[in-house]
């Protein structure tokens, strides 16, 4: 009689992988770089080249913050990485507009003194 290995069962499992919001990680990253390039705009001349490269990625961390913040609802995760890119976002905003509004009137001011 010879012996016979019994048969081995094998068993495939389905790797379920936990959703994402990748609206809302890009809202975080592009609020990072854009709070990054931000603070600079309150250099007097290295402020203006800051000011406009970082407008662009605060308005897409806005953007993309607002429509992460929405995904949360259906995805269930990721609200908090767009919070903080939609905050980060605004304050860079907020900051480049007060800047830009610092200096227009102190070269506004300065013009009026000169005469």
């Amino acid at each position: 009689m010879t012996y016979q290995q019994p048969n081995q069962q094998v068993i495939y499992q389905q790797v379920v992988k936990p959703p994402t919001n990748g609206l809302g990680v890009a809202s975080l990253i592009l609020g990072i770089v854009a709070i990054v390039i931000g603070v600079w705009s309150i250099i007097p001349i290295l402020g203006i080249g800051a000011a406009f490269t970082s407008f662009v990625p605060a308005v897409l961390a806005v953007v993309f913050g607002h429509l992460g913040v929405n995904r949360f609802k259906t995805v269930g995760v990721g609200k908090g990485q767009a919070l903080t890119g939609l905050i980060l976002g605004y304050v860079t905003l907020a900051i480049i507009v007060i800047t830009t509004l610092f200096w227009v009137l102190a070269i506004g001011a300065s013009a009026v003194d000169a005469y």
